[in-house]
């Protein structure tokens, strides 16, 4: 169950305070504007009051929190950034206004629905916070695993499961980077329905893709090539040490598909056993082909060894991953 799958029980029985918070700043977006369509927000509506409070008037917010409706039976306030309940370094309430909050809690207006919505993680040492895990109902945005992250968009579009599991993996399973791209197929294809062709076309390759690339480099033994790519993805702001986890995964998944073939296991067998996508699984098939088991046993000793040089600082990073690199793009067997 995923933070949204709350949020759809919540409505049922809406708190009379709720707080949204967590470190997946997209997912929490994501709910505040679910909420936001939720309540039909208006900002000209007098019944409803937003505060960002980074730039509002803390003393206004306190009022309108603490005031009875006037022109209707209920009253909402959404205080947003209130960073005094998180563990960043900062405040935006003095402690006699965080004093009126923590009297609010104690004694709430019974015609007064309070929402906080925070960006990040929240500071349970303080009292304030202890009591809200009390009194309030908290929805915390976490990062969604690739599963859930297909299963949600799977509510929300018309995309078909294997569309939507690829669109995931060449986002990196960030939420909102897929949200994008599935606008992007959708514009690209039009009326008509969106293909697996659809994807691979528009939506930018991912890491993953461009170190899918790199391991073909290195197959084929063009060192120029595969030095080039890493130099281009270092460029892009990626670091060595995440390019060489996803490389390392990548042969693990090589050999352990190369070993399959050799027991004539199927595609589908295979991705049964690794119980991963079928995608990355026929990529593998196709590249393993190309080289020897033994190649890849000792291609992924070298770089489990690489990443213990690099972490114990043996030499520079740069320098290490460049020799095997280029020892794996010159052994064949």
């Amino acid at each position: 169950m995923t933070v949204f799958d709350e949020f759809e029980r919540v409505k049922q029985n809406f708190p009379q305070v709720l707080v949204i918070f967590g470190e997946a700043d997209d997912v929490v977006q994501e709910l505040k504007n679910q909420f936001f369509d939720f309540v039909n927000f208006d900002a000209t509506d007098l019944s409803q009051a937003y505060f960002d409070l980074t730039s509002a008037n803390a003393t206004l917010a306190l009022e309108e929190l603490e005031s009875l409706p006037f022109f209707s039976d209920s009253r909402l306030v959404i205080f947003e950034n209130l960073v005094n309940l998180t563990t960043a370094k900062k405040s935006v309430f003095d402690d006699k206004q965080m004093q009126r909050l923590d009297d609010f809690l104690d004694n709430p207006v019974e015609t007064t629905n309070l929402v906080v919505i925070l960006h990040g993680k929240i500071d349970s040492r303080l009292k304030i916070v202890k009591k809200l895990k009390q009194k309030a109902t908290l929805l915390e945005a976490k990062v969604l695993k690739s599963q859930e992250l297909i299963q949600y968009f799977s509510r929300n579009s018309t995309l078909v499961r294997p569309v939507l599991a690829r669109i995931a993996e060449k986002s990196n399973d960030s939420f909102s980077v897929m949200r994008q791209n599935i606008d992007l197929v959708k514009t690209f294809a039009g009326a008509r329905e969106v293909t697996l062709d659809d994807v691979e076309a528009v939506v930018p390759k991912s890491l993953q893709d461009n170190i899918f690339a790199l391991t073909d480099l290195i197959f084929q033994g063009n060192i120029a090539a595969a030095r080039d790519l890493v130099h281009d993805l270092t460029l892009q702001g990626e670091d060595l040490i995440k390019i060489l986890a996803i490389l390392s995964n990548s042969f693990r998944l090589y050999y352990q598909v190369k070993i399959m073939q050799g027991k004539n296991w199927q595609e589908a067998q295979q991705v049964s056993a690794l119980k991963i996508h079928p995608y990355p699984v026929k990529l593998a098939n196709t590249q393993v082909r190309k080289v020897s088991k033994n190649y890849l046993q000792n291609a992924l000793t070298e770089l489990i060894n690489l990443d213990f040089q690099i972490k114990s600082g043996l030499a520079d990073k740069q320098y290490l991953f460049d020799i095997v690199l280029i020892r794996l793009t010159l052994k064949k067997s």
